[in-house]
């Protein structure tokens, strides 16, 4: 299921994985279903990021947006689910924060 570094763009069954991890839009907060989110690649593909679950969040087109243009970053924590870092001019100590409307599914992380 995992690309790697064959294609940039996400597989069916990529997204189908992503969408039981993430359960929409990941950003802390929002409230987004899967079918209005696109797969964001952490590492960035151009940058030689890997086109796979552990280098992915389901984002919407907003959130997806800002992560490109503001200090917010993500990464996967330990357990498998995306957290996201904010700016320093929002939490000068970067507390990690996670979307808590979509509860992952047991057996998915």
């Amino acid at each position: 299921m995992d690309l790697g570094r064959a294609r940039r763009l996400i597989s069916p069954g990529l997204r189908r994985a992503l969408f039981l991890r993430d359960r929409g839009c990941a950003f802390p907060g929002c409230h987004r279903p899967p079918r209005h989110c696109q797969g964001h690649h952490i590492r960035h593909w151009a940058d030689g990021g890997l086109t796979d679950l552990a280098n992915l969040v389901l984002l919407c087109g907003h959130h997806h947006r800002l992560l490109h243009r503001s200090g917010w970053q993500v990464r996967i924590a330990t357990d498998g689910h995306p957290e996201f870092l904010p700016p320093r001019f929002l939490d000068k100590h970067r507390k990690p924060r996670r979307n808590n409307i979509h509860q992952p599914l047991p057996f998915a992380a």
